[in-house]
């Protein structure tokens, strides 16, 4: 009985792994592009594009920070259509404060780039 719970275990914690290696891995193939456009007063545009749709489809998180403070935006797309989002009427409850801020931007859970903007009222 102990063998097959092991085998059973072992099975699962290999199909888990090999399903989160894969999302990892196609995300680490694809070929991104980051926008920030912060031209425009109280609000910033942020954005993610897979430059070539290998991807299919994409979840893109945006975490914005600034001191101790962060705010988090999520925005979905496909192909090689660009995942626009503006800070911070799209983050939720997000009362932000005029300043820099640094920006990481996620696809499926995976880091894909960082960068900075200015927010201004």
């Amino acid at each position: 009985m102990r063998k097959k719970i092991l085998y059973v275990f072992l099975a699962t914690a290999f199909a888990a792994f090999a399903v989160a290696n894969a999302n990892g891995q196609s995300v680490r193939r694809a070929t991104w592009q980051t926008s920030v456009d912060d031209s425009r007063r109280g609000v910033v545009t942020l954005g993610v594009r897979d430059k070539w749709g290998t991807m299919g489809r994409f979840t893109a998180t945006f975490v914005a920070k600034i001191g101790a403070r962060t705010f988090r935006g999520r925005m979905s797309s496909t192909g090689d259509e660009w995942a626009y989002i503006d800070f911070p009427s799209q983050f939720g409850n997000a009362a932000p404060t005029a300043g820099t801020y640094t920006v990481t931007f996620y696809v499926n859970g995976v880091v894909i780039g960082r960068d900075r903007f200015r927010y201004r009222r």
